[in-house]
């Protein structure tokens, strides 16, 4: 697969490329290509470029190690690094109760990769952290988490979720909130690790099984997914928000930084995975793309194991394209394009049609519904899929 090409199609300007150059974990970034292509860029607009796509901090980091830093470019960098140190000192003391009440729990996605994996806070932005817990769990960590000084919250303006603990023994997981000195710190306490669309619920894994591989985190009582397990999470989190959609480009450093934490990361295992849920198209896609951007070392026999057939590769690609891995605030796809998308991210037409009506067994322990219930739960549950962003 000619890697180079594809990110000609993805990334084009000098900003763009000085972006995905930056967002390279630390410890493989390449100053001689920074540099160089700092030299084209006007200070201003890259500075209102890297705000916008919420990685100031990653590339004033990479500035302050060339010694071209700026005072603005510093306040981002102390800015995340104080902010996370507060919201971490929060989250660890949430642990530590959770733990004390004999419930484990995994810090997902970035919050775990910046708490265990990569020690660069500065270069962690985030919008919120995702905790996992067991279903059995979930009840009595809710009310530990509202005793912590939490309390139910939104962060998007518009969604169709319910609020409540019964709505989170449904819907996957609830959301909180916690006003800070001058911060807010947003929470998502989940039982269901993953929640997406592209795969159905009868084979996602069990949070009590991740918990039972999982590592513990030195210095808290968090733990964090076993590194096969944490690469999947992340992987199917990028595909859910369309490789594209917002927070958009800093999903993919996630996928960067757990490889490259990993050297030796059973790839076979992880091959064996992926298939064995029926996801290989939307993980090949978060794979494609920080290999070909930010020269991830994901073995070349791996992508080429999951790749989809030419026409499903072709039309996810040029859709992929034609929406542009920047702006992530910028509208991406029409309701027909976004349809079709998601509709081609199923390894095949069996899978679509699973994950939008499960098995009659599935519905009736999960939403704990009578033979007359089922009918009317199928039919929004499909509309729920086919209309509005949802955990489901």
């Amino acid at each position: 697969m000619d890697y180079a090409e594809i990110r000609k199609k993805l990334v084009q300007s000098p900003y763009e490329q000085m972006l995905t150059q930056c967002m390279i974990a630390r410890n493989a970034a390449d100053y001689e290509a920074i540099g160089t292509i700092y030299k084209q860029c006007q200070e201003r607009r890259l500075f209102e470029f890297a705000q916008e796509h919420e990685v100031a901090s990653i590339v004033g980091a990479r500035l302050q190690a060339m010694g071209k830093s700026t005072p603005q470019w510093d306040a981002m960098v102390d800015e995340w690094k104080y902010k996370l140190s507060q919201r971490f000192e929060v989250l660890d003391a949430l642990a530590a109760e959770l733990q004390k009440a004999g419930i484990p729990v995994i810090a997902l996605k970035n919050a775990g990769i910046a708490r265990a994996i990569y020690p660069h806070p500065e270069e962690c932005p985030m919008g919120d952290f995702d905790i996992l817990v067991k279903k059995s769990d979930f009840v009595r960590a809710h009310e530990i988490v509202m005793k912590q000084g939490f309390s139910f919250g939104f962060r998007a303006e518009q969604t169709i979720e319910e609020e409540g603990v019964e709505a989170g023994l449904l819907s996957g997981g609830c959301e909180y909130k916690m006003d800070l000195a001058d911060d807010v710190l947003w929470l998502e306490l989940q039982w269901r690790p993953i929640a997406g669309r592209w795969i159905s619920p009868e084979v996602e894994p069990l949070a009590d099984d991740l918990i039972a591989s999982s590592l513990k985190i030195d210095g808290s009582e968090l733990r964090v997914m076993d590194p096969v397990s944490n690469l999947l999470e992340v992987t199917l989190h990028t595909a859910k928000h369309s490789y594209v959609r917002a927070p958009g480009l800093r999903l993919h450093t996630d996928v960067d930084r757990i490889v490259r934490a990993y050297p030796d990361l059973d790839w076979f295992a992880f091959v064996d995975r992926v298939k064995s849920m029926h996801v290989k198209t939307p993980v090949f896609f978060s794979l494609l793309i920080p290999r070909a951007v930010l020269d991830t070392p994901i073995p070349d026999d791996v992508i080429e194991s999951l790749k989809p057939g030419k026409r499903q590769f072709r039309f996810i690609f040029n859709s992929i394209c034609k929406a542009g891995l920047f702006h992530p605030m910028r509208s991406k796809f029409s309701r027909p394009r976004y349809l079709a998308f998601a509709a081609a991210l199923f390894d095949s037409p069996h899978d679509c049609f699973k994950s939008a009506f499960p098995s009659v067994k599935y519905m009736r322990e999960h939403y704990h519904l009578s033979s007359a219930q089922l009918p009317m739960a199928y039919i929004k549950r499909f509309a729920n899929l086919l209309f509005r962003r949802v955990k489901t």
